[in-house]
């Protein structure tokens, strides 16, 4: 194998260096400018030395001061303070700020430990949980972890100069549940050794004065949670190489062994601070010609330090074929790619390859999955219930808001997230913002999912995903406008059919009219040839003997006076033809005026009373030129048999509407009923009945209430509806 290329000269890496202060200096004030202020309502101390006013000042926004809490005269005892945002804090990570400007040297805290609540109520004796610092800075005194998870800054000389060394702490941690509703600050007394007072502050007179607490929501641009974790290397590293560069944010630092031969017994060691949930890991090199360095690296991940010989709980070897990515370019590594679960707090870095100074790395990203989660919805104005089936949109909304929130560390600048709504909105749509407002999706059940992007614009592997149920009013259903166009469809159809029955009944209607006014002129034709035509022969018959009977005056007397008979008797037949076909005479007290009158003149010329019983107002019914013939026919025939064989004196006459049917009641005094075998051989008798059958009725002989005379009841359906006024 040839000879390995030779190393950075140390001119390079001090220059590197310098590089990487400078950029670390830039970012961390690019980091502090995303930063949004929470709003403090309230802050409550378990024992403070001066007044309420001080007190508030802690929060009043004014970070310098002579006032703020201070506990002397009891600075050997441990205190704590609470302090209560406006609303719950939603944040991933958050950026504390303690200032001590009051004007005393050297009264900044000596040891602190700070915590948070989710209690709704928080108090003194809650439950409080620790935060997650990740780093500090400090303007005077430096700061270290202590046991217990406390910072505690180093002594510092007491001592009378021209500037007064006020402090400021500033603490960068993470918030666990990604919510809080309180925070607190512990302050504990130190000592320098045995057998001397314990102080709050190393200045004098050995107490604290906070003249200010602020607590910002960090919104850094990076999702990388690696990012300035302290790295350690098992061995030298060379020149003046760092292993904190693997995570210092910039690939113009490497790192790789000094010792050209130790293999795999050479790794890295990476501490994230807390077990986190991966997603992919992301591994750069430098574009300096050394691309052979980074080969079969061997990765293992750990929720226990290594150190102690845990076993890891993830690992892989990347590129087992002694590949090399392009020059600059990151290795992008998944779950899948290892084996066990990809979880981890601790990583560690080694490589097999017999390349010397292997592995060389510039950067090592490391990334949390990180999944939106839903904070709130509107459906046109109106907030909407998060339930456990998920949206349920009642009918008529035309917009939806969504609020969404990443609770992971980070929001990457531009496109923040992905999102669609399967069936609907099926291609993706990127957001810069954690809003949306969306077209309410079409009824039935979809599902908006939400996918979030990572700061190296890599797609996060899990999906927020929750169901939207929209409902819809019943009109809108596809079931019921299904069934309501078949029922739609049925009554076109069964309209058509009434309509082509109604017109067919008509026709029929129009057929039968025809074909009965066909038949009366027939019939009116028949009793002209039959009634009159025999009368008017009549007439002239006798008016030839008449003339043969000049000579003798009593003969010719006698023969007119039977022309003048037949010649009345035509006039009353022509008379009834024309009251039976005259529409204006098609009601039903029409008909009873007319029966009247006939009756009357009639059974007056032979000497016979009559009495007509009617009601006073008949009803308006329609009478047809058939139903008036026939009952005209069989009045007549009915008078003429009294007239001809009752020998009677009274005749009663008695109209009346029943229901739906006509009832004439004919009733004289005289001789009664010849025996049934007469009856039936009648020609009269049997014509009542015969026209009564023709008009769909009756025609009855039941006995007199006097028990004398003859009584014919006649009933008879009416043609038409009977309408009353």
């Amino acid at each position: 194998m040839a000879n390995p290329l030779p190393s950075p000269s140390r001119f390079a890496i001090a220059g590197s260096a310098f590089l990487v202060a400078v950029l670390g200096v830039l970012m961390a004030g690019t980091l502090r400018l995303r930063a949004e202020s929470i709003p403090l309502v309230s802050a409550e101390a378990s024992f403070h030395g001066g007044d309420v006013a001080d007190l508030a000042s802690v929060i009043d926004g004014v970070a310098a001061g002579p006032r703020g809490w201070f506990v002397a005269p009891r600075i050997g005892d441990p205190h704590a303070m609470i302090f209560r945002p406006a609303r719950p804090v939603e944040a991933a990570e958050l950026e504390i700020s303690l200032f001590f400007l009051s004007g005393r040297p050297n009264n900044s805290i000596a040891e602190f430990a700070l915590s948070f609540t989710t209690d709704p109520e928080p108090s003194q004796e809650g439950n409080w949980q620790p935060l997650e610092i990740q780093r500090f800075t400090t303007e005077v005194a430096n700061l270290r972890r202590v046991d217990g998870g406390h910072l505690r800054a180093d002594p510092l000389a007491d001592v009378m100069s021209g500037v007064i060394p006020d402090d400021t702490y500033r603490i960068a941690a993470l918030l666990p549940k990604g919510r809080a509703t309180g925070f607190r600050l512990q302050v504990f007394p130190v000592t320098l050794g045995e057998n001397l007072e314990p102080w709050m502050s190393w200045g004098t007179p050995h107490d604290f004065v906070l003249t200010e607490f602020r607590v910002e929501e960090r919104a850094r641009a990076t999702t990388d949670i690696a990012l300035h974790c302290p790295v350690t290397a098992s061995h030298p590293l060379f020149a003046d190489m760092r292993p904190g560069a693997l995570t210092d944010g910039l690939p113009a630092t490497i790192a790789h062994p000094q010792e050209e031969s130790l293999g795999a017994d050479f790794h890295f060691d990476i501490d994230l601070g807390r077990v986190a949930i991966l997603d992919h890991l992301g591994l750069r090199g430098r574009g300096d010609g050394y691309f052979d360095r980074f080969s079969r690296m061997r990765i293992r991940l750990y929720e226990d330090d290594p150190v102690t010989g845990a076993a890891p709980i993830w690992e892989c070897l990347h590129r087992p074929d002694g590949s090399y990515p392009e020059s600059s370019q990151a290795d992008i590594i998944r779950a899948a790619q290892g084996q066990g679960v990809f979880r981890a707090r601790y990583l560690r870095l080694s490589s097999d390859h017999p390349v010397p100074l292997s592995p060389q790395l510039a950067d090592v990203e490391v990334y949390e999955s990180r999944t939106p989660r839903l904070l709130s919805a509107r459906a046109d104005g109106r907030d909407l219930v998060i339930g456990n089936e998920g949206l349920v949109l009642p009918p008529g909304v035309r917009r939806i808001s969504l609020q969404l929130r990443i609770p992971q560390i980070g929001l990457p600048t531009g496109e923040a997230f992905r999102w669609r709504v399967r069936g609907d909105l099926d291609q993706w749509q990127t957001s810069p913002l954690m809003s949306i407002d969306l077209p309410c999706p079409p009824p039935g059940k979809t599902f908006f999912q939400a996918q979030a992007m990572h700061s190296d614009r890599e797609w996060d592997a899990t999906m927020l995903s929750v169901p939207i149920l929209t409902r819809q009013y019943f009109w809108e259903n596809r079931l019921f406008q299904l069934l309501a166009g078949i029922g739609v469809l049925g009554i076109a159809i069964a309209l058509a059919r009434l309509l082509t029955k109604r017109r067919a009944a008509r026709k029929l209607s129009e057929m039968k009219s025809r074909a009965s006014i066909a038949e009366e002129r027939a019939r009116i034709a028949r009793d002209l040839h039959d009634d009159l035509g025999a009368n008017l022969a009549r007439i002239g018959f006798l008016t030839e003997l008449a003339e043969r009977s000049l000579a003798e005056p009593d003969r010719a007397r006698d023969q007119l006076g039977k022309i003048y008979s037949t010649a009345r008797d035509l006039t009353r037949q022509l008379d009834s033809v024309v009251w039976a076909v005259d529409p204006a005479n098609d009601t039903l007290e029409s008909l009873a005026r007319y029966l009247h009158g006939l009756a009357g003149e009639y059974l007056e010329l032979a000497g016979i009373r009559c009495d007509f019983i009617s009601t006073d107002r008949m009803p308006e019914v329609t009478l047809d030129s058939r139903f008036r013939h026939h009952l005209l026919m069989m009045v007549k025939e009915a008078l003429h048999n009294i007239v001809a064989h009752a020998s009677a004196s009274v005749v009663i006459l008695r109209l009346a509407v029943e229901g739906a049917k006509l009832e004439l009641e004919i009733v004289d005094d005289g001789r009664g009923l010849p025996s049934p075998d007469s009856m039936k051989s009648g020609n009269g008798l049997q014509n009542l009945a015969t026209r009564a059958r023709a008009l769909g009725g009756s025609c009855e002989f039941p006995a007199p209430k006097s028990g004398l005379g003859t009584r014919i009841l006649l009933t008879l359906p009416l043609p038409h509806p009977i309408c009353n006024s």
